[in-house]
């Protein structure tokens, strides 16, 4: 049983890379049982005789079979590793040579548009790639574990000399200590305050941001999307900076965590780990502002008209 199974596994694969299925089964057999006449093939193979001709002629343009007798006509498999080699590198071959010819017809990946990302899977390819083609500076802010096939991609380019630039929530992430590597915990504490976002930009010509929770993000090499991408990491890299060397400066003048400006300028209310993080800063419950109606044009209250003024008399 477990011999069939795996005689079917290599069928299967045979039918991958261009076989036919009768091509396979025929190609399989002869393998087996060495030279063989189209009779022995057709019994061994499980195919009618006058079909298996047909194989074997299909076989012999593909150079996976001759012919080493005529009276009666006998046929043997071009040993595997000799047909196969050949055959991986003249795909090899046209492969690169239409890369080559279909590069002149593209317009450069994702220049003008920004991909949607739906799902772990699509977003882990698209960031591991943008990783793995890095050579110059990574800039990213997330939390400080990273999948394991990401934070592999991540070190690889580390040892490439590629800079890392990491501002990151939770305990201070493991990687080697090298002039090239810096590391900020966010807003100087390392606290997680806010959506639970992923954002990296490399070599500052392509970008992704994906939502933790919900499996969804964006990419794009586009140079608005790139540029909003960066200026928001720098900042964080300069509020982090800012926050290690003047923490309790900062805090008096604005709270823990910014929250009184966050209060004044924010477009979203204060998250319930913001409200915790500054109560544990605090010794006195803050005064926390009443969360304001948002922005959508449903809730906005109109302005009311102006007064006309009364004509003056004579």
């Amino acid at each position: 049983m477990a011999l069939e199974r795996g005689l079917q596994d290599v069928q299967r694969d045979l039918i991958a890379v261009g076989f036919s299925d009768h091509e396979a089964k025929v190609y399989v057999a002869l393998v087996a049982i060495g030279p063989a006449t189209a009779y022995e093939l057709a019994r061994q193979a499980g195919l009618p005789v006058p079909n298996t001709y047909n194989v074997i002629r299909g076989l012999m343009k593909r150079a996976a079979t001759v012919q080493i007798s005529a009276r009666p006509a006998r046929y043997i498999a071009v040993p595997p590793d000799q047909f196969f080699g050949t055959l991986a590198s003249e795909t090899q071959k046209r492969c690169d040579a239409l890369v080559s010819r279909l590069s002149t017809l593209s317009p450069p990946a994702n220049a003008d548009y920004v991909e949607m990302l739906d799902g772990w899977n699509a977003i882990e390819r698209r960031l591991i790639a943008l990783i793995a083609g890095s050579t110059r500076q990574l800039v990213l802010r997330g939390p400080s574990i990273l999948p394991a096939a990401v934070w592999e991609e991540l070190c690889k380019a580390i040892d490439r000399k590629v800079e890392c630039l990491f501002v990151y929530y939770g305990e201070r992430p493991d990687l080697p200590d090298l002039p090239h590597v810096r590391l900020w915990p966010h807003e100087g504490n390392g606290a997680s305050l806010g959506p639970d976002f992923f954002t990296i930009c490399a070599d500052f010509s392509s970008a992704l941001i994906h939502s933790q929770d919900r499996q969804e993000g964006a990419f794009s090499e586009n140079r608005s999307f790139v540029y909003l991408a960066g200026v928001f990491l720098r900042h964080e890299l300069y509020l982090a900076e800012i926050m290690m060397r003047f923490e309790e400066e900062v805090e008096e003048a604005f709270g823990p965590a910014l929250y009184k400006l966050r209060q004044s300028f924010g477009m979203i209310p204060l998250g319930e780990e913001i409200r915790s993080f500054v109560r544990s800063r605090l010794p006195y419950e803050p005064a926390f502002e009443p969360d304001r109606e948002d922005f959508s044009p449903a809730k906005r209250v109109p302005k009311p008209e102006p007064r006309k003024r009364k004509a003056k008399a004579g």
